[in-house]
């Protein structure tokens, strides 16, 4: 269902308006599974760096873990959520004690065809490489199993270590010829790009449980991120309920009604909220 403000009476507008100065509105249920989808990500769907980072915080009677590398933690995203029990938890990181070093940046072709091999070029197999080593390819690809998804077919990894011990123990310190390495039965190819300063940096991973279920979250996350609309006139009742059935549509110059609603939901500064509780039910705004 599409409404305009001409339908209203009390503030008409054109039916119909051009793009650039149409103001839209709508209002679509947001459940909590709704809600733990967006302003969530499981365990499992961090990448490997932060995934192992973030564990190791959760396992800690502190709830904080610390590493140090030059592939370091970056959950890019507030909340993260373990199952099957479903407990949400708010991530924090930190980073310092920062320095320079040098990085050595190989290219990576995944699934390489065996008969572009030299005959007597050395295969290694993943896990004779050093043990940093193979968190460096872990960290740089991010999820291992994209190794077997049929479009990928390239990466790159830095190897960039602050120790001297684990600079030389390194298959790929310093740059060498084209490697070929097996890794979960796929053949990579890695040949070196170039050589260039890195940064390693500490960084702390804090966790704070904040929920322990889907509806739990869906308050938290109402509370902290959504707007109440209580307190609406008539007219603004009448436009939320056209949102909600559909979709809400107004010409500028926007009527009274329509224009406070669009300043108490944050579209004048181009942060207009995504959460909406009306009548004691949440709902994801959509407002432009």
């Amino acid at each position: 269902m599409t409404a305009t403000a001409g339908c209203l009476t009390s503030f008409s507008r054109s039916d119909s308006c051009s793009a650039s100065n149409e103001g839209i509105f709508s209002l679509d249920d947001a459940t909590a599974t709704g809600i733990s989808n967006e302003w969530s990500t499981p365990l499992d769907g961090l990448p490997h760096a932060t995934r192992v980072a973030v564990t190791d915080a959760l396992d800690a009677e502190t709830g904080e873990s610390t590493s140090r590398g030059y592939y370091t933690p970056d959950p890019r995203t507030d909340f993260v959520v373990t199952g099957p029990e479903a407990r949400y938890y708010r991530l924090e990181t930190t980073d310092y004690d920062e320095i320079q070093t040098t990085g050595y940046e190989y290219s990576v072709e995944v699934d390489v065809d065996e008969s572009t091999r030299s005959d007597g070029v050395t295969v290694r197999s993943f896990p004779e490489l050093p043990a940093h080593d193979r968190e460096s390819l872990r960290s740089a690809i991010g999820n291992p199993g994209l190794l077997h998804a049929p479009h990928y077919t390239a990466f790159s990894v830095v190897f960039a270590y602050e120790q001297t011990d684990e600079r030389d123990q390194s298959v790929f310190i310093p740059e060498g010829a084209t490697r070929y390495l097996e890794w979960d039965e796929t053949l990579l190819r890695m040949t070196f790009e170039e050589q260039r300063a890195v940064s390693i940096t500490s960084t702390t991973v804090a966790t704070e449980l904040v929920a322990t279920s889907p509806d739990e979250f869906k308050e938290h996350v109402g509370e902290g991120r959504g707007v109440v609309l209580d307190s609406v006139t008539n007219q603004q009742q009448d436009i939320v309920a056209r949102a909600i059935d559909g979709t809400y549509t107004e010409c500028e110059p926007y009527s009274e009604p329509f224009s406070g609603l669009r300043e108490r939901l944050g579209a004048r500064d181009d942060s207009a909220v995504r959460l909406v509780r009306y009548d004691g039910d949440w709902y994801f705004s959509q407002l432009q």
